[in-house]
């Protein structure tokens, strides 16, 4: 597990630290403070620098740009110029610019030092690229910029060759080197979409897992029996579902329900047990962690989330800007145990380090009404 964060020159942070972490780790601040951004920093760490990893989060941001290249030669078809997305880079750096020497580094202290250093450098003269590696293969890469990433243990993609304005284009991701083996999962604010959740079901389905799944879901409605895919999802004529692919069986109901009639409540649990499954041995990132659900079940979702990461070995980053959130964590903060602590980490702006607390002290400020966040 870690227990420390350093992070320089990543987004918003020219330099941040945490320290104290535990097995549960909550992180309150204000509005663009840079709670989603450690989120990031944690989910890039694990992985290894993995590229797609990278790549996904730049993506959901918007962080991107659509370039259009000559069309290639082609005497049965008429000339059509090539439209290639590409994922822009510079906003993962402080300041918002990249030229050669733009630098970031995260590292994390646990049973061993773990560090990553990402720097933007010249390709040099002679050095060989894979030209699958590049966006066009007849533009000579030289003068090219690329990323170079180096850390402890060894990154899954050493170098990145960048596009001519700065971008990752697509074909590095089919050209990327296999991702690192630790499991990290990352819930945004939006939960994950109707075909990720059915993908990472066909993992835990008949397996000693699906039992927190529904334990997970009857702690949010007690009718639940049992869940299911259903034997044929309809095609997305008006576009792919946010919430779907599932049936539910009630007591109330002589029939299957569909899940996406049940509340975003239920969907959002449904996420979270499966991704706490997992996450085995790995680490659980969860945005806005309250989304969807009442203050009333939050101190079950909490229970639930903490003894599947002690039993499954899971370390959790999650955040919030709800006070009931941080209430109802508090109330499982006296029967937790010290080998697998929680902690509430500020993160303000202004500062340079996070402010930690105990579970002490989380207790203390839920009794007294003092304000955490």
């Amino acid at each position: 597990m870690i227990s420390s964060i350093s992070i320089k020159g990543y987004r918003g942070f020219e330099h941040f630290e945490m320290r104290d972490l535990g097995r549960i780790n909550l992180l309150v601040g204000t509005n663009n403070s840079g709670k989603t951004s450690i989120l990031e920093v944690v989910s890039i760490l694990e992985s290894g620098g993995d590229l797609e990893r990278l790549w996904n989060i730049l993506w959901k941001r918007g962080e991107r740009n659509i370039r259009t290249l000559p069309p290639l030669p082609d005497k049965n078809n008429p000339p059509t110029p090539r439209v290639l997305p590409e994922a822009s880079l510079a906003h993962l750096f402080y300041g918002h610019e990249i030229h050669p020497g733009t630098r970031l580094s995260i590292s994390a202290q646990n049973e061993s030092q773990q560090m990553l250093e990402f720097e933007i450098r010249e390709l040099l003269a002679g050095e060989k690229v894979d030209p699958k590696t590049v966006d066009d293969p007849d533009d000579n890469p030289i003068p090219r910029l690329a990323l170079q990433i180096t850390g402890n243990p060894p990154p899954v993609n050493p170098l990145v060759v960048l596009s001519r304005t700065g971008g990752i284009p697509t074909v590095q991701l089919r050209a990327r080197r296999k991702r690192s083996n630790h499991p990290v999962q990352l819930i945004s604010t939006e939960s994950s979409s109707a075909d990720d959740v059915m993908a990472a079901w066909g993992r835990v389905s008949l397996q000693p897992e699906e039992k927190l799944v529904l334990q997970a879901l009857q702690s949010i409605d007690s009718d639940i029996q049992g869940i299911a895919l259903q034997a044929v999802t309809p095609q997305p004529y008006w576009g792919p579902a946010t919430r779907g692919g599932f049936i539910v069986k009630l007591k109330s109901a002589a029939q299957p329900v569909p899940i996406g009639s049940m509340g975003d409540g239920i969907w959002r649990m449904l996420a979270l047990s499966i991704a706490i499954a997992l996450s085995k041995g790995g680490t659980l990132l969860v945005d806005e962690i309250d989304t969807g659900l009442h203050y009333s079940v939050m101190s079950k979702m909490w229970n639930l989330i903490y003894y599947a990461a002690r039993q499954f070995n899971v370390q959790v980053f999650a955040t919030t800007h709800s006070y009931d959130c941080v209430y109802s964590l508090a109330q499982i903060c006296p029967d937790a145990d010290p080998g697998n602590k929680i902690t509430v980490q500020r993160i303000e702006a202004s500062k340079h380090e996070s402010v930690p607390y105990d579970q002490e002290e989380i207790s203390v400020a839920a009794a007294r009404e003092i304000e955490v966040r």
